[in-house]
């Protein structure tokens, strides 16, 4: 099933390149994003487009200076990029971000060469079930490296890591207290591990193909290993740092006001 979608998915999902203080102001690539409409409107993580990495952080100033990113594949086709991006609305409590880009100014790129719009996958508002196959599709893994820095001119060069990881839906509850609300933040809980980079990436449905959710922070759990003690005789705690992945809802209804208001498509399937 996932066969059916995936060149879809791959279509329209980029790796998120980003000017790197470290690397001289070098484009270095800090998450994932995807097209949901063929007019440019692109969904990512908050916290992948905000200083320090945490979606409460202030937006980086530095957004318009960065480049979408798609791996080369084969030993002819170059790297897709695009440019252009502007920031239109960042939410920290649902950690989601919503760019645009125009695509006339990238309609000269080899990889839309030929093509009249973005390529984009259709959102759902449809809630997941619990023990539903899923799939993200993102860039994790991802490296930059400043190759040359004389008087003159700087050079880097960047790696992109695509990767495909199946899952179902774990959980609909991320953590259950005394007290809940309609308005709590609606996230998932998938059953596989994310590496970073993935964040922002789609989350589709194997069966349909449609983006139900992007991912979001990953869940550390820290393990006790009664048969090793520290010097005070307690028990060592291993800690996973990433045994499941938690992704936000694009059925959230401060995320589906943003995407209606754009007149971005949205599905009920």
């Amino acid at each position: 099933m996932i066969r059916r979608t995936l060149a879809a998915t791959q279509a329209a999902t980029y790796s998120i390149d980003l000017p790197s203080a470290g690397r001289k102001g070098m484009p270095s690539p800090t998450g994932t994003g995807f097209f949901v409409s063929p007019d440019g409107w692109f969904v990512t993580a908050a916290h992948v487009v905000s200083e320090g990495g945490s979606a409460a952080g202030k937006p980086r100033p530095d957004i318009a200076q960065g480049w979408l990113m798609k791996e080369r594949r084969g030993m002819t086709l170059p790297s897709a990029m695009c440019q252009g991006l502007t920031l239109e609305y960042i939410d920290p409590r649902t950690d989601f971000a919503l760019l645009k880009l125009d695509f006339s100014q990238n309609s000269g790129k080899a990889h839309l060469v030929g093509r009249s719009s973005f390529p984009f996958v259709e959102v759902s508002s449809r809630e997941l079930d619990e023990g539903e196959p899923v799939y993200a599709f993102g860039y994790p893994l991802g490296e930059s490296a400043l190759v040359v820095d004389g008087a003159a001119s700087k050079m880097g060069s960047s790696t992109h890591c695509p990767r495909t990881t199946s899952a179902i839906v774990s959980s609909t509850v991320d953590a259950s207290g005394m007290v809940s609300s309609a308005q709590d933040v609606r996230v998932y809980a998938l059953g596989k591990a994310l590496n970073y980079g993935n964040s922002g990436g789609p989350v589709i449905s194997s069966e349909t193909g449609k983006v139900h959710a992007f991912c979001s922070r990953f869940q550390p759990v820290g393990v006790p290993q009664p048969h090793l003690k520290d010097p005070d005789g307690k028990a060592i705690v291993v800690y996973i740092p990433s045994l499941y992945g938690i992704v936000s809802s694009l059925s959230n209804p401060d995320i589906l006001d943003q995407l209606r208001s754009r007149k971005i498509p949205i599905s009920t399937a």
